[in-house]
């Protein structure tokens, strides 16, 4: 087999994958809070040692093969998440709440806690604020007298009452009477976090990564839209869908090649 196919079999496998990553980044568009994935790519090395003892014909196929297979090939290297924040749209819903700059609302799941930037909220049957999707109850920020005396009250933060307020430190009052906090964090690395599904991330990194979102303001009334840009997008796929096309044809033309010089070697 030519060593060209395995090049243009790759290659075209890049780009099927960065055409799924496109198409899920565009089915996400309208995701409150979701944030762009962004693949990239780099040469692969299958790693197969080059020493061996050549002593048979058989040794010798080998040898070729691991020739072939010990080139550099096109692959996905990683795909990394844009947190750049997205514009903010105003629902004037007093639950709903955005975040302006680098952070998490942090929400109890029965994974243990997790993180988005959801902010479309509600209230379940108990009261406690809760996200839309899912139904995630939200964590509330613990009082300094809690951190001192470690003892801690309710997890989730509960809303009884009719006008609700939610001040740029996520500070929540029910009826003009101060109730509780937001918890909102921040992470010294983000390639500890991990997207889990759901618009939601998981943090796979020590407690030590977890930082206080103080550059992060809370606006009420306001979501957060997602920073995919659907015209980038959209050129963008076009452009794979074009190379995709080119790939097989490349592939379809090297088969032939292969085929033909099986049946004119074999006719020999």
């Amino acid at each position: 087999m030519s060593s060209g196919l395995y090049y243009a079999v790759s290659g075209f496998r890049c780009q099927e994958r960065e055409l799924e990553i496109l198409s899920h980044n565009l089915t996400n568009v309208n995701t409150i809070g979701y944030k762009d994935d962004k693949p990239s790519f780099k040469g692969v090395h299958p790693g197969i040692t080059r020493s061996m003892t050549i002593e048979t014909p058989a040794d010798v196929r080998r040898f070729m093969l691991n020739q072939k297979m010990n080139m550099s090939y096109p692959g996905l290297s990683q795909v990394k998440v844009d947190y750049s924040n997205g514009q903010m749209r105003r629902t004037g819903n007093q639950l709903d709440a955005a975040l302006n700059g680098p952070g998490f609302f942090v929400v109890d799941t029965p994974q243990g806690e997790l993180y988005t930037r959801m902010g479309n909220f509600s209230l379940n049957a108990k009261k406690e604020l809760v996200l839309n999707e899912g139904g995630f109850p939200l964590k509330r920020k613990l009082k300094e007298k809690e951190k001192l005396t470690g003892k801690e009250g309710e997890e989730h933060i509960r809303i009884e009452g009719t006008e609700v307020n939610i001040d740029q430190d996520g500070a929540i009052s029910v009826d003009g009477i101060p109730n509780d906090s937001l918890r909102v964090v921040d992470f010294a690395e983000y390639a500890q976090l991990r997207k889990v599904g759901d618009n939601l991330y998981e943090h796979r990194g020590g407690k030590e990564n977890e930082l206080t979102a103080e550059e992060c303001g809370v606006n009420q009334h306001h979501t957060e839209l997602s920073n995919v840009n659907i015209v980038q997008k959209m050129i963008k796929m076009i452009n794979v869908a074009r190379a995709c096309e080119s790939y097989q044809k490349v592939i379809q033309s090297l088969d032939e090649i292969d085929t033909m010089a099986t049946r004119d070697v074999g006719a020999v």
